[in-house]
């Protein structure tokens, strides 16, 4: 098993010279910290991390759990009160209405700096990305693919990165995971074996992490699978807290 911390910088971040086999950003939307917390110890096994996204209001259920994902390493992000799209409404209003009130809430509840948004359904702008970097350092989005459910992700160059430009690239383009998007294990395997080949960022999305994949869900033995295919090409496994 390779040791993650080679990867890294004195201040946390990814030493990008030091990888040769590719990035894995794992990402999970929608606050089921409830299904996510159960998985930590495997998250441990493959010293691998993650981003999480919290939507609707921040409780006191939710600043815990943030705080222990935190402490384990993982990155945790806001995903707007209400799961609005961000479209038909101007940033500065969308902010306002959507976002602040869970920054307010969470740092009532002693989390803070909170540096990463995910957009409900993957719906953006240029006008958003660029307003909304006044608080938040990246984010994530969908790959804009126009392709049928089940697409082969290897075959499409949306949703990597070249390491190069990872510094500089605001916002990360993903593929679903589950049911509702027709994921096979094979599909995800050769898309790893492309990231770590042209040793390339590669993000991906889900929500709740459950025995039994359902819709939008991803299953466990799916993380489990993931992991370990990411680890056996000696990819590195990071949060968005990891990016330079």
């Amino acid at each position: 098993m390779q040791n993650t911390e080679s990867f890294l910088l004195d201040n946390g971040k990814i030493d990008l010279a030091r990888v040769k086999n590719g990035i894995l950003l794992l990402t999970f939307d929608d606050g089921r910290f409830e299904t996510w917390l159960p998985h930590l110890e495997l998250f441990d096994r493959f010293n691998a991390h993650a981003t999480f996204f919290y939507d609707k209001e921040i409780t006191a259920e939710c600043a815990d759990s943030m705080k222990q994902l935190r402490a384990r390493g993982h990155s945790v992000g806001f995903h707007s009160t209400t799961h609005k799209d961000a479209v038909d409404i101007t940033p500065e209003a969308y902010y306002r209405e959507y976002i602040r009130p869970q920054v307010e809430q969470a740092e009532a509840l002693g989390v803070r700096d909170i540096a990463f948004f995910a957009y409900p359904n993957n719906r953006h702008s240029e006008e958003f990305d660029r307003f909304l970097s006044r608080y938040f350092a990246r984010f994530r989005a969908g790959t804009g693919i126009k392709a049928p459910k089940g697409y082969w992700i290897a075959d499409f160059e949306e949703p990597y990165v070249a390491l190069e430009e990872l510094p500089g690239h605001r916002v990360m383009g993903g593929c679903g995971i589950g049911p509702f998007y027709e994921t096979t294990q094979e599909n995800l395997d050769a898309a790893l074996e492309k990231a770590a080949r042209e040793n390339k960022a590669v993000t991906f999305f889900s929500h709740a992490i459950l025995s039994e994949a359902k819709t939008v869900h991803m299953a466990s033995a799916t993380l489990e699978a993931m992991l370990e295919k990411a680890a056996e090409l000696g990819m590195m496994i990071a949060g968005f807290s990891e990016l330079p």
